[in-house]
């Protein structure tokens, strides 16, 4: 009877073991994420990111988005791509999943026209291509539902010209937002991202 009990236990054991295992495999988080950038709405920019965790502290991004603003008179048109290389140090999570130091780069293309015409009926307008780079720090929630939520603080450098085709640097100025978009040198960068793990 007692060796009977003792198999019984031993097989329920052996049994339980690898149903835990597979319940703690299943928690670990995928090695993709799709995100997008919910804030960037507001800007009339839309951003989205794709992650992939190369090792279980490793991951690249490449963030990607396309802009139609217009500020005062001045509207922006163009796109960038943000590549990115995380590290994630935490030591009870894997990438893609937890906090992490990242550096980037970012490379943008944009066409400027400012609603003014020259003596010969152009319409002012000018290109500005920016590349920079920089280091940020943030943290990724990846969920059991795997819903994702990814926070992060960039600081950065920009440079590039104004080249103006119709008119002059003046004409296409738009103030503090249009020096955030165009403007060159030191520069944060903020952000969250919502998205899925696959």
């Amino acid at each position: 009877m007692k060796n009977s009990i003792l198999l019984a236990f031993a097989a329920a054991a052996l049994l339980f073991i690898p149903a835990e295992q597979a319940q703690a495999q299943a928690q670990q988080p995928k090695r993709a994420v799709i995100k997008v950038n919910p804030i960037s709405a507001f800007a009339a920019t839309g951003s989205g990111f794709l992650e992939y965790a190369i090792t279980d502290n490793l991951s690249a991004q490449l963030g990607a988005s396309i802009t139609g603003i217009s500020v005062s008179d001045v509207k922006f048109r163009g796109y960038g791509f943000t590549p990115e290389v995380r590290y994630y140090f935490s030591e009870n999570k894997v990438a893609p999943s937890g906090p992490y130091v990242a550096g980037y780069g970012r490379i943008r293309s944009f066409k400027l026209t400012a609603e003014k015409k020259d003596e010969e009926g152009r319409t002012y307008s000018a290109t500005y291509k920016p590349a920079g780079a920089g280091v940020a720090i943030g943290n990724q929630w990846v969920f059991n539902s795997g819903f994702t939520f990814d926070m992060f603080l960039g600081a950065g450098y920009n440079g590039g010209n104004l080249k103006v085709n119709v008119g002059t640097e003046e004409d296409f100025d738009a103030g503090i937002i249009g020096d955030m978009l165009v403007g060159g040198g030191f520069s944060l960068r903020p952000g969250i991202a919502i998205g899925f793990n696959f």
